[in-house]
């Protein structure tokens, strides 16, 4: 009996499955996403990846080489960004992935009207002013969640006390060393 519900589960999840990808990835509808990715900027993100990788290795560098030029980490950038881009409409590329993201998502009629949206009025001022709508919204989200910090906190010190759990300590910091014998003092306070 449970051999034949997992067979009709599966069926069941196949036939879904297949509803929503009801057509066809053809070439008209592969050039609507296209034109979809770039009206929304998926171009741009690799230019992302690279900032955000490169800056990331900067305190690392700088910790392992303090002169390690600024110049160093352009470069760096620029090349990495060179390599996505190069691969970037290839096959298996980023444009090809997200193609696919969104032909699973969406038929070709929906794909439709999404263009007709970006392509319109409003559209475009959503897309125009998208990276300040996502900006601002973050950083009202983090100011909320920041106001709720000290029931938050205390909600998970409840949890996991009632789980017979505490979270560590943060290592205390150490007082600083005293200065050695005959080192210049800092000038007294008058």
């Amino acid at each position: 009996m449970m051999k034949k519900f997992l067979l009709l589960a599966t069926a069941l999840l196949a036939l879904t499955s297949a509803a929503v990808h009801a057509d066809e990835l053809t070439a008209a509808k592969r050039a609507q996403i296209k034109t979809l990715l770039e009206l929304t900027g998926v171009k741009a993100i690799p230019e992302q990846i690279a900032n955000n990788t490169v800056q990331s290795w900067v305190p690392g560098v700088k910790q392992l080489d303090p002169k390690f030029p600024d110049k160093g980490f352009t470069i760096a950038r620029d090349a990495f960004l060179a390599g996505l881009n190069a691969k970037i409409d290839a096959a298996g590329g980023l444009i090809e992935q997200v193609s696919l993201v969104y032909h699973n998502q969406f038929t070709a009629p929906e794909i439709a009207e999404l263009l007709k949206f970006y392509q319109g009025p409003v559209g475009k001022k959503l897309l125009a002013n998208q990276s300040k709508v996502n900006s601002e919204t973050f950083q009202a989200a983090m100011k909320w969640a920041e106001s709720l910090s000290s029931d938050v906190d205390q909600r998970i010190e409840a949890a996991l006390k009632k789980e017979g759990l505490k979270l560590p300590e943060p290592p205390k910091t150490a007082p600083a060393p005293a200065p050695a014998a005959g080192a210049a003092q800092p000038p007294a306070k008058k």
